[in-house]
């Protein structure tokens, strides 16, 4: 995709993004009633993971080069889906339907003239990415070991360490598209097959470059240490913005300095919250307020803080600010789309993640709220709104493949992860 087509995309996405239903009032998650049985949730939740493989997989296994291979719309989606499925199930058919899938994003995507980006979401990152760790699960060592020098020959590519993303030959540092995805992909990898398959000296130097480059992109906000552009835009979001490259840079070790500049940015962040509603802006100075989901505005965010939280203890003000955000997305109401990008499914995953970190029922309810909404909706809410209509229906991010993934996950809410986002 051209980045004159992606501006475009995020600019039409944002548009179309901010209808919500009005029946959110009604949801009370203190109404175990409403909430559907883990055991039917199960079910479900298999159910649903066999309809987006046979939605995407066996429709579009034979399209060769014209396959879109990445995890965000396309089959690796559907992969990451089946790993999730396997991992909560045990379904070796799962795991082999994954790898089978791999298999065939790698012949597409090394055929295709297209360029892909090294990041996990929408590049050859998350392909290599799951494809090691796929055949890892399997015992699979030869696969393992093909994978894994793929992503080790990407990453010598030298706009990951060195180079400004505008101006330069550097890459963007936002986490679809750029640097920060591509150091997701590695982090993916290195929990699922042991610290240090990826060692540090190959890491660190894309995470100076990418505390450089938002170094840069600030110098002219004394207040803010980092900042970044996308497209000449300064977004906040979790997508192509600040609460993303946040929460892929606290998964590292940071020097006392570089701590303490990712801390103030999101002091910066939370100083600069609209003050009526407590959501966040999609990006610098943009006064409108009605964007509340991962990809733009608090529900990025909330995840964002809790691994702040996690990582900075002592500092009491990011658990809160993780909370009041928390409240934004449940007082915001149910958007009317059912994907982790903007829909109820990536809303879910807010509560979550303040399930984990505070271990108060309350959020587990939450989620499983949102979640019983999708359980009855979804299907009949999962085309509406879409630019792209059914194309992208079944796909992780933007259809039902990401809400099987939050049914699978509230199996063990205590070990939830948002996929691609959260370790």
């Amino acid at each position: 995709m051209s980045s004159a087509v992606e501006a475009t995309s995020q600019e039409n996405h944002e548009e179309s993004s901010n209808e919500r239903l009005d029946l959110n009032h009604h949801l009370d998650p203190a109404a175990t009633d409403m909430l559907i049985p883990n055991e039917v949730l199960l079910k479900a939740a298999i159910s649903l993971k066999d309809q987006v493989v046979e939605a995407t997989w066996k429709r579009d296994s034979n399209m060769g080069a014209g396959i879109d291979p990445t995890v965000y719309t396309g089959l690796l989606g559907t992969a990451f889906t089946c790993l999730r499925s396997f991992e909560v199930t045990g379904n070796e058919q799962d795991l082999l339907l994954c790898s089978n899938i791999v298999d065939t994003c790698s012949v597409s995507a090394h055929a295709s003239s297209r360029q892909m980006t090294l990041s996990f979401l929408c590049g050859r990152g998350g392909l290599y990415a799951l494809g090691a760790v796929a055949a890892n699960y399997k015992g699979d060592h030869q696969g393992r070991d093909f994978f894994l020098n793929l992503f080790l020959e990407a990453a010598q590519e030298r706009a990951l360490p060195v180079g400004p993303e505008e101006g330069g030959f550097g890459m963007s540092y936002e986490l679809m598209y750029g640097r920060a995805g591509f150091l997701w992909a590695a982090l993916f990898i290195n929990k699922h097959l042991g610290e240090g398959t990826l060692p540090s000296d190959l890491l660190l130097p894309v995470v100076d470059a990418v505390l450089a480059g938002g170094r840069a992109g600030a110098s002219d906000n004394a207040a803010c240490p980092l900042m970044y552009r996308w497209h000449g835009t300064r977004y906040w979001g979790a997508a192509n913005g600040l609460a993303g490259i946040l929460q892929v840079l606290l998964n590292f070790p940071l020097s006392k300095e570089d701590a303490e500049d990712v801390k103030a940015t999101l002091r910066y962040m939370m100083s600069n919250r609209f003050r009526h509603s407590g959501n966040y802006p999609s990006s610098e100075g943009n006064p409108r307020d009605k964007l509340v989901q991962w990809s733009h505005g608090a529900t990025g965010m909330v995840i964002t803080l809790c691994k702040a939280s996690e990582m900075f203890p002592n500092d009491r003000e990011f658990r809160d600010a993780a909370i009041e955000a928390g409240e934004v997305v449940w007082k915001s109401g149910l958007v009317k789309k059912v994907g982790l990008a903007d829909g109820v499914a990536g809303n879910a995953y807010a509560f979550l993640s303040l399930y984990r970190l505070t271990g108060e029922s309350i959020y587990e309810d939450r989620a499983k709220a949102f979640a019983s909404f999708l359980y009855h909706n979804a299907s009949g809410l999962v085309t509406i709104g879409h630019a792209r209509g059914a194309d992208h229906a079944y796909s992780l991010f933007q259809g039902l493949a990401g809400t099987a993934c939050l049914w699978f996950d509230l199996l063990k809410p205590e070990s939830s992860r948002f996929p691609g986002y959260e370790l």
